[in-house]
């Protein structure tokens, strides 16, 4: 599962959660102070035990949520990201369309290796991709596909974090057909080390590749 599509389960649960501490909350304030004003006519002092509590429970789950919300934030501001997931590697592989690849390589990676567009054109018409419909793109990108998988990583690289990606696909084609892409969303020292790294097609014992891979998991 990508860190995004986590987050985005993470958070759900939270407000959710935080949803049902904020109507219990409210009950309590209500009950409490319903108690004490019977209470205040008949002459009568009740202890406010409810109400603290109350609005203990209705404070506290949002500011945990602010809390963590502010805290990605700044975690975020730290990271050049790029916004990749399962569905947007999957299509442009599945469109065998070079000019959304090429745009999504690291520009670090490409300098470097002195790649240009012509070599991934050339690169993905090697790759037997004929599985393409769209429910061959259905369980390639759905998360919970086990025609592909998508994983993070983070890696220590001359002193700073990256966090990486991997993504696979499998059955391309009706021969088993593979296609591996690896690289980077996220990196501290600069927007040129983010992006893809590598792209493997893998049929029987037969590979090629195009770029270089990643840093390994420590």
């Amino acid at each position: 599962m990508s860190i995004v599509l986590l987050n985005i389960v993470l958070g759900t649960i939270a407000l959710i959660i935080a949803g049902v501490l904020t109507l219990i909350a409210v009950a309590l304030i209500i009950i409490s102070l319903v108690r004490s004003s019977r209470a205040k006519k008949e002459g009568k002092k009740t202890a406010k035990v409810g109400l603290w509590i109350g609005i203990i429970m209705l404070a506290a789950p949002w500011l945990i949520i602010a809390f963590f919300f502010i805290g990605g934030k700044v975690m975020d501001s730290n990271y050049n990201r790029m916004d990749v997931d399962k569905g947007i590697l999957a299509q442009a592989v599945l469109a065998s369309d070079h000019d959304d690849l090429y745009d999504m390589l690291a520009d670090d990676v490409v300098d470097r290796n002195d790649l240009d567009e012509e070599d991934l054109e050339e690169f993905l018409s090697r790759c037997r991709i004929e599985n393409t419909s769209s429910s061959d793109m259905e369980r390639y990108s759905d998360f919970a596909s086990q025609d592909s998988h998508y994983r993070n990583y983070t890696s220590r690289v001359n002193g700073r974090n990256q966090l990486c990606f991997q993504f696979s696909m499998y059955d391309v084609n009706d021969d088993g057909g593979e296609i591996y892409i690896a690289g980077v969303d996220g990196d501290a020292k600069g927007e040129e080390y983010v992006g893809i790294y590598y792209i493997s097609y893998t049929e029987d014992d037969v590979s090629i590749s195009f770029g270089e891979k990643p840093p390994k998991e420590p």
